[in-house]
C-alpha cells in the first residue's frame, strides 16, 4: 500500500484535477454534438507541442506549452468560423477534417525528430506516471485561473450550449462566445495532452458526461455524477496499471470504458414488471 500511495500519488492528483475541468468542459461538448472537438484540438496542440520540440524545446516547457495554445488558439479561430446559420454541413465535418490535417502533421514533424516514435506515443498516451508535484500545483493553479473565466461566462456558454436558436435570438453574439469557449478548451487540453495523453483527454472529457447524461437530468446531479465516476475510474486505473504493471494512462482510459460499458448492459437489461 504504502509504495502504491509513494508512486501513485501525484499521477492520481493531478488525474483528479483534469477530471473536474473536463468535465464540467465535457458537458458542453455532448451537449453541442460537437463531440470530437476535445480530440482535435488536443490534436492540435499536440502538434504545437510537436512543432516546438523540433525546434529544440522539450515536453513539459513554457515553449512547448506557449507554441502549444499557440497552436490551440489558431484552431479555436478556425472552429468558430464553422458554425454557421444554415447548417448544411454539420460541423463536426470541419472538426474531423481538423483532427485528421493536424494529426498528419504531427506525425510529419516528429518524423523529423530524434526518437520521434516515442514522442509520438508520449503525445497519445502520455506519460502521467512521470508527474512531479511542481506540476501537479502549475496545472491546478492553471485550472482554477480558468475556472474564474468560465464561472464568468456560464450563463452564456450554458445557454448557447443548450438552445443557440435561442441565445442568437436573444442577442448573444455565439461567435464570439464560441470563440471563448474553444480558447478556454484548447488552453487546458494544451496543458493536459502533454501530462495525460490525446486519448486521456477524449476519455475524460466525454466518457463521464455520457455516463451522467444516461442518469440524470439536472446539470448539479450530472456534475457529480461526473467527478465521482471520474475519481473511481483514476483511482481504480491507477490501482490496476501498479498491480499488473500497465501504463498508467492507457488503464485509466480502458477503465473509463470499462465502467461505461457495464452501465449501458446494466441499463439494458429487462426490469420486472416492465
Amino acid at each position: 500500500m504504502s509504495g502504491f500511495v509513494e508512486m501513485m500519488a501525484a499521477p492520481v492528483v493531478v488525474a483528479l484535477v483534469l477530471v473536474g475541468m473536463h468535465g464540467y468542459l465535457g458537458s458542453h461538448v455532448v451537449r453541442r454534438g460537437v463531440i470530437f472537438v476535445d480530440i482535435a484540438l488536443a490534436q492540435m496542440a499536440a502538434f504545437g507541442v510537436a512543432l516546438a520540440m523540433l525546434f529544440g524545446a522539450e515536453i513539459g516547457t513554457l515553449t512547448a506549452y506557449a507554441v502549444g495554445v499557440g497552436s490551440t488558439i489558431l484552431g479555436a479561430v478556425l472552429l468558430s468560423f464553422t458554425r454557421t446559420h444554415e447548417e448544411r454541413i454539420p460541423q463536426e465535418a470541419y472538426i474531423g477534417i481538423v483532427y485528421v490535417v493536424f494529426s498528419a502533421a504531427m506525425i510529419l514533424v516528429l518524423s523529423q525528430v530524434a526518437h520521434g516514435g516515442e514522442e509520438i506515443k508520449n503525445l497519445l498516451v502520455g506519460a502521467i506516471l512521470w508527474v512531479s508535484w511542481s506540476e501537479v500545483l502549475k496545472t491546478a493553479a492553471l485550472y482554477g485561473v480558468l475556472g474564474l473565466v468560465l464561472w464568468r461566462s456560464h450563463e452564456a456558454l450554458i445557454r448557447i450550449s443548450l438552445d443557440p436558436v435561442d441565445a442568437r435570438a436573444s442577442g448573444l453574439n455565439l461567435r464570439l462566445w464560441d470563440f471563448v469557449f474553444y480558447a478556454v478548451l484548447g488552453t487546458v487540453v494544451t496543458a493536459s495532452v502533454q501530462i495525460a495523453g490525446v486519448l486521456m483527454v477524449f476519455t475524460m472529457l466525454v466518457v463521464p458526461t455520457v455516463m451522467a447524461l444516461r442518469l440524470f437530468h439536472t446539470t448539479r446531479a450530472q456534475f457529480t455524477f461526473i467527478l465521482s465516476i471520474g475519481t473511481l475510474a483514476v483511482i481504480g486505473g491507477a490501482a490496476l496499471s501498479y498491480v499488473l504493471d500497465l501504463p498508467t494512462g492507457a488503464a485509466i482510459v480502458c477503465t473509463f470504458g470499462l465502467f461505461l460499458g457495464v452501465q449501458i448492459v446494466w441499463q439494458g437489461l429487462p426490469r420486472s414488471g416492465s
